[in-house]
């Protein structure tokens, strides 16, 4: 809170003159009196008045607080910076734009990128331990099924203000370890103006954007619809985006009302990572192909605000979204060796392989989501001269329905996957039969449920001006459930025509699996988990534009439905030594669903904030320290694992910014070192990283990989720094230059950090088992951006926009597995090799038949090169339009 006390003798003195003057010039013969009178000083009582706050920190709205009394380096972009950034989706723009933000893109698709901060995730990818929760306009977007954030569903041209909340905050509820984004819309009252983009240029990108505000004096309509569609870089990565957002405001004398509907329809082909020896060949390859997700959202609130009077307020949210996903992901059929000497009776080495099955080289794995969440919060603030405390409750309950199909199929020379003219294959003795149509086999029909209510509160007292002391908690109860009806996990070559029989659609008896021969295991769960998150900070104003603040927070989550399908068994059960199948192929295979605690996270932050010669900076530090972080963890197949807690984890590092304007210059650095690490000890399996206790001592069996704590986790690097400078040419024309550097990060499967590359010996001119390629990790890089922007007088403005200016290769992401692809079909004696021995791949990249001379490989997510679009945008506030016009009228 700002204190102006102002002594109002010079707002009358003021006054005076002007009306002194104005008397003056209508009775000169009074001029002694009026004189005398301006000597006359008029004492009125002191006048308090309170600045707007800057910074929102509750999903509802209702309580806001300033910068000088923030504990935590709350981070705040407006509609203005995200419109001229002309970033094409939110991790865009946080990557250039944030502290301590970086982006790994492991799909390959602009939409489907991971967002990491402070070494926590926020992701679209089943799998990705997720740490950050979201909100849009108090409505939580994380979807249940997996806490997932599908960043294609997050209009761009609707957000106001976007807000990064560091820490366990206990206003933002479960899954809030690492920190909060916070998204606001715009409505008809703040933004009544008729906007609208259309950009077009590489990569056959077409993105076409439109909003529009009108009010009254108490009704209010605002509305945006964006459409991009491109065909991607890459080979066959098309992208298609349709969002529509309205949003119609009510306001009273004491309050107002607000009904908001997103509907967004996507269709997303991200075809992933790609072994570094295609991607030396040529970048724009893919590995396998399609693998496409189709978004349907249907999102619903009714939110309210009542100001009871000057100091107290009530906020209410009811919100209703439905998510229709359907997806499907090409891969390699990695059984195809398993079904070649059982069905063949080949060596292991034999190269006398049957065609029929070798054409089996792909599988398609279908899945189709269904996902319901509704809920509602209350919430009353109190904003005192002493105390701004919020106090509030929310419920949310999520349903959802997931089925999981898989199918054979082949892979032609560009790796696209095909089905087959015949919907069974067998062996020539009748003993191996293979479905190969759509849709397969069902792998998995599960239903689930989760329920979360929480009571929460938080008070800043200011005991002095300059101290302010921030304090709250969050109580939550959360239950779980899942009914699971999940194939047994024979693979695809152990089918049967008679499995598929009426009487053997039924659940096995779990104890009997050996003699019990029904298709479906069939498993129940239901968890209860409590948790209490307390918060403590304070913020100390030690001089005018000087301020020390610190925070310790605790959060925790509970496992999602699909953690619990998946999660790891430690009973032991008749048959299986960790679970009734053999790990899950994410998204596509489920276990039975044995319990999982929930994470705890205890989070610490200090720092610096402050002004100097008109400049913003901030100097800070945190660590987070989690216990029973829920991890996937491979089981030794591309994608196939489980999930299990894993003792500790843990986020550290320092952070600082400086942002301000100098002349025509517009200046803004950020610079992160972070350092995320495992804290105990584990082993995982991957027999693609060359430090596995196979690869090191093939007689040892089973392919461990050994981590140790202080090991770093994948996909994090330890240096980020962003920098962004504004020219101003002229009042209608300028340009900024922007940069991205990351220092670099290992990749999935190399968790130990010890995997390099090596080269195995040859036999009879073909490759051995443990051949490894690739260093393990991502190399550091940086990405410069060029955009510019011309304004005519007239609301209209030009812009143009080149990425990665210097054409830079590099990665953001990626993991170890095999490569079954060369030039010849095998690596013979003949085959192309570099300098390393390594295969030099043609753009087809033919299947190796012989899994043996499989490559080890290091895959990339290779980042998109240099490419240039252009645009023109129309920016119309119809109310100075029409006042403007109003003026041209009056008479002179």
């Amino acid at each position: 809170m700002i204190k102006n006390k102002l002594k109002s003798v010079l707002f009358l003195a003021a006054y005076s003159c002007v009306s002194t003057a104005a008397e003056v010039n209508e009775a000169p013969a009074n001029n002694n009196t009026k004189a005398a009178e301006l000597n006359t000083t008029i004492q009125l009582d002191e006048i308090e008045i309170k600045a707007k706050r800057r910074r929102i920190i509750t999903p509802l709205p209702g309580l806001p607080i300033d910068r000088e009394t923030a504990t935590t380096n709350i981070q705040t972009a407006t509609d203005k910076e995200i419109s001229e950034s002309k970033a094409t989706n939110v991790t865009e723009f946080l990557n250039s734009n944030m502290q301590s933000v970086s982006v790994t893109d492991y799909t390959g698709n602009p939409f489907q990128q991971d967002l990491n901060y402070r070494g926590f995730t926020a992701s679209p990818q089943i799998g990705t331990p997720q740490g950050i929760s979201v909100y849009l306009d108090g409505v939580r977007v994380n979807e249940p099924f997996a806490e997932v954030v599908n960043w294609d569903l997050i209009p761009m041209n609707a957000i106001s203000t976007l807000n990064i909340i560091p820490g366990s905050n206990p206003m933002f509820g479960q899954n809030t370890l690492g920190g909060a984004l916070a998204i606001t819309t715009k409505d008809g009252f703040s933004d009544h103006f008729l906007r609208a983009q259309q950009l077009v240029g590489d990569w056959g990108r077409k993105q076409t954007q439109f909003s529009n505000g009108i009010h009254g004096d108490r009704v209010a309509l605002f509305t945006a619809y964006t459409h991009f569609n491109e065909d991607g870089w890459r080979v066959n990565s098309p992208s298609n985006v349709r969002q529509l957002f309205n949003k119609a405001t009510v306001r009273f004398d004491a309050g107002q009302i607000n009904l908001t509907a997103l509907n967004v329809d996507t269709a997303l082909i991200g075809n992933g990572v790609l072994p570094i020896e295609m991607a030396e060949v040529d970048r724009k390859q893919v590995f396998t192909s399609p693998d496409e997700a189709k978004n349907g959202l249907e999102h619903y609130s009714l939110s309210g605000t009542w100001y009871v009077n000057d100091r107290v307020s009530l906020s209410a949210l009811t919100y209703r979204r439905g998510l229709n996903q359907n997806a499907v992901g090409a891969d390699i059929y990695q059984g195809l060796r398993r079904l070649q000497v059982l069905s063949s009776g080949l060596d292991a080495n034999s190269d006398g392989l049957d065609d029929r099955f070798i054409s089996l080289n792909g599988i398609l794995n279908q899945s189709s989501l269904k996902s319901n969440a509704d809920g509602f919060s209350l919430q009353m603030t109190y904003e005192g001269d002493k105390h701004q405390i919020a106090i509030g409750a929310g419920l949310d309950e999520n349903k959802i329905d997931f089925l999981q199909s898989q199918s054979l199929g082949a892979l032609d020379a560009n790796h696209v996957f095909h089905f087959t003219n015949d919907p069974w294959f067998a062996d020539q003795d009748n003993q191996f039969y293979i479905q190969t149509s759509a849709p397969g086999i069902i792998r998995n029909d599960l239903t689930g449920s989760s329920r979360s209510k929480a009571i929460f509160f938080t008070d800043t007292w200011s005991p002095t001006d300059t101290l302010h002391i921030t304090f709250g908690s969050r109580l939550s109860w959360s239950n779980v459930k899942n009914e699971l009806r999940s194939d047994r996990g024979n693979d695809m070559y152990n089918f049967r025509p008679q499995f598929f029989l009426p009487q053997f659609q039924a659940c096995a008896d779990i104890k009997r699996l050996a003699t019990d021969f029904n298709r479906f295991i069939c498993t129940t769960g239901d968890y209860d988990y409590r948790s209490f998150n307390p918060s403590l900070g304070a913020a100390w104003e030690a001089k005018e534009n000087l301020t020390v603040y610190g925070n310790v927070s605790r959060g925790s989550r509970v496992p999602s439905v699909i953690e619990l399908g998946c999660a790891k068994d430690h009973t032991g059960l008749e048959g299986t030594s960790d679970n009734f199948q053999f790990g899950c192929t994410i998204p596509t295979s489920l276990t039975a669903d044995p319990y999982l605690k929930q994470v705890r996270s205890t989070g610490y932050e200090s720092g610096l904030r402050g002004t100097v010669a008109g400049f913003d900076w901030n100097v800070g530090a945190f660590r987070t320290d989690l216990t029973d972080d829920i991890l996937f963890i491979p089981l030794g197949q591309k994608n196939r694992g489980v999930f299990d807690n894993f003792g500790k984890t843990r986020r550290e590092g320092l952070e600082m910014g400086l942002k301000g304007v100098w002349g025509k210059s517009t200046f803004g650095l950020n610079y992160t070192w972070m350092k995320a690490t495992f804290q105990s000890s584990s082993q995982l399996i991957n027999d693609a990283n060359s430090s596995n206790s196979a690869g090191t001592c093939p007689t040892c069996g089973q392919a461990y990989v050994y981590v140790s704590p202080g090991d770093q986790l994948p996909g994090m690097p330890n240096h980020i720094v962003q920098a962004n400078w504004n020219y101003l040419v002229t009042p209608e024309f300028d340009f900024t230059l922007s940069m991205v550097a990351h220092s670099f990060s290992y990749v999935r499967g190399n968790e130990n950090n010890d995997h390099v590359p090596r080269a195995g010996a040859r036999v009879n001119g073909t490759r051995d088992l443990y051949d490894y390629t690739g260093e393990g990790k991502i190399s550091g890089y940086a990405v410069f951006n060029l955009r510019a922007n011309y304004r005519f007088n007239n609301g209209v403005s030009l812009f143009a926009r080149l990425d990665n200016l210097f054409n830079k290769e590099y990665a953001t992401a990626g993991n170890l597995g095999r490569n079954p692809f060369s030039p010849q079909g095998a690596f013979q004696v003949s085959a192309p090799l570099d300098s390393g021995g390594n295969p030099v791949l043609d753009s087809n990249g033919n299947f190796v038949r012989l899994d043996n001379n499989w490559v080890n490989s290091t895959f990339i997510s290779p980042g998109a090169p240099r490419a240039a679009w252009v645009g023109i945008n129309f920016d119309w506030g119809w109310d100075k339009v029409k006042k403007s016009q109003s003026l041209k009228d009056q008479p002179d």
